[in-house]
């Protein structure tokens, strides 16, 4: 599609072979109803990469990762390793962007790699629209939010809520595009204000100011002590540990919108990685300086919520905590709702959707609104429908298998386009093989490892 507005009734289909476009109706739409400016710059990349990346988990999934992983020692080796993995992901997304600097991300580069193209379509078409559900995010923005109200918990305040922030992100992005934008910003900032927060948190707690006494979790003698022998349970630890970086292809959807794309994707890929990667490792050293191997094992609150009361006692910053955690949630739905919905306009744009003149539409206020109540109603069905407890979290992790499978088959498209001289795949950027093949080996570990775990479930 032309980068420029001004010819009308041209049609809106996707690079394809001729006899793949000679399937597909031609869709056609006035052009200036549904190109996007150009209004992303380098912070607003960072902000939708962190805000995707930085949910809740950080908060939390320290404490799962720890019992799972038996010691302080090999609990921050696994967060290192993760931090890797995810770090080289992201210089596979830097190099197919910098290739196809344009919107739809993993869809588009799925479709450069393999063919028929039309069924590498339709299979993100299904991820996309139904397995990147928000449910879990919004479930537990809608928990903090009740923590920080000092209200009962109940299944259907806890709905209403997460419908009620679901709803929020969507609207924003819907009916004030450019306010939606800044709020990211400003989430994503405040994101990186709160692990910096913690990690100065920890540093205090490493010089002594601790209530009650020192954990020792550094002790030479004692930093592996207790590290679990059991190869599950490891595999299970680092596994929850990628999860948490998750979301660093989040700007590649949305390339069309950013100004720049090839030197922005460049300085805010690894900027945002960095940032986040440091920041990780960093919190967690935090909550092992302020926090004792039985508090990471018995406490009921958020591990932060544990090193905050140690080093402050119940202070204003403790009582906040669940509000910045919610905040962080809800950030994190702003950036989904904001790069799935553009991500099925242009699924729209390749005629592949139902109705793809309507859902390609950016009218009245310069935002795909029909694809956002989509993206809504999925939501809504995935908080609702799902009895509370065990079929709830099965429901709400469908998508953590496919999002890896689809990166398996990304990379290995990498390398075979690269394989492929006849093809004449070209990239500012490339990133080294030893990397690439780093990256594939430990998503093929974790795809393998995955399904053994869903099978013992």
């Amino acid at each position: 599609m032309a980068e420029e507005q001004g010819g009308l009734d041209k049609p809106c289909l996707q690079d394809s072979s001729s006899s793949e476009d000679a399937s597909r109706s031609i869709v056609r739409v006035q052009e200036a109803h549904i190109l996007q400016e150009r209004k992303i710059g380098v912070f607003g990349a960072i902000s939708l990469i962190v805000n995707k990346i930085v949910g809740a988990g950080i908060f939390s999934t320290p404490a799962s990762i720890f019992q799972l992983s038996g010691s302080p020692g090999m609990a921050l080796i696994l967060w290192v390793i993760a931090g890797a993995i995810s770090t080289c992901g992201a210089m596979v997304m830097l190099e197919f962007g910098t290739s196809i600097p344009r919107s739809g991300g993993m869809k588009v580069y799925l479709e450069r790699s393999y063919s028929p193209k039309l069924l590498c379509t339709c299979i993100y078409l299904f991820y996309c629209a139904v397995l990147q559900t928000p449910a879990s995010n919004a479930i537990t923005a809608a928990s903090y939010l009740l923590k920080t109200a000092s209200v009962e918990s109940t299944t259907w305040r806890l709905r209403g809520l997460a419908i009620g922030a679901v709803s929020f992100a969507v609207g924003v992005h819907s009916i004030a595009p450019r306010v939606g934008r800044k709020l990211q910003d400003v989430l994503g900032a405040l994101k990186l204000f709160i692990l910096l927060f913690i990690v100065c948190t920890g540093f205090a707690a490493l010089g002594g100011h601790v209530r009650g006494d020192k954990p020792h979790n550094f002790d030479i003698s004692t930093s592996f002590k207790g590290t679990s022998n059991n190869g599950y349970n490891i595999g299970t630890a680092l596994l929850d540990a990628i999860f948490s970086f998750q979301g660093y292809d989040n700007v590649n959807a949305v390339l069309s919108e950013v100004h720049n794309p090839q030197r922005t994707l460049r300085i805010a890929l690894p900027t945002a990685m960095g940032s986040v990667t440091v920041l990780y490792v960093l919190a967690n050293i935090a909550y092992f300086a302020g926090i004792s191997r039985e508090e990471f094992l018995h406490s009921d609150l958020t591990i932060a919520a544990s090193l905050f009361n140690n080093v402050f006692g119940q202070s204003a910053a403790v009582k906040a905590l669940p509000a910045l955690v919610a905040i962080s949630a809800i950030g994190h739905l702003l950036s989904v709702a904001f790069t799935v919905s553009r991500v099925l306009q242009e699924l729209a744009k390749d005629g592949i959707t139902p109705f793809p003149n309507i859902l390609m539409q950016n009218r009245p206020f310069k935002a795909p609104i029909v694809c956002l109540a989509i993206y809504l109603g999925i939501a809504i069905f995935f908080i609702c429908t799902p009895p509370a407890g065990d079929a709830f979290d099965f429901v709400v992790s469908l998508g953590t298998y496919p999002t890896v499978f689809l990166l398996t088959l990304v990379t290995i498209g990498l390398i075979k386009l690269r394989l492929d001289r006849s093809d004449n795949f070209q990239s500012s950027f490339k990133v080294p093989w030893a990397i690439l093949v780093f990256y594939l080996a430990g998503n093929i570990v974790g795809l393998v490892f995955h399904l053994n775990l869903t099978n013992i479930c």
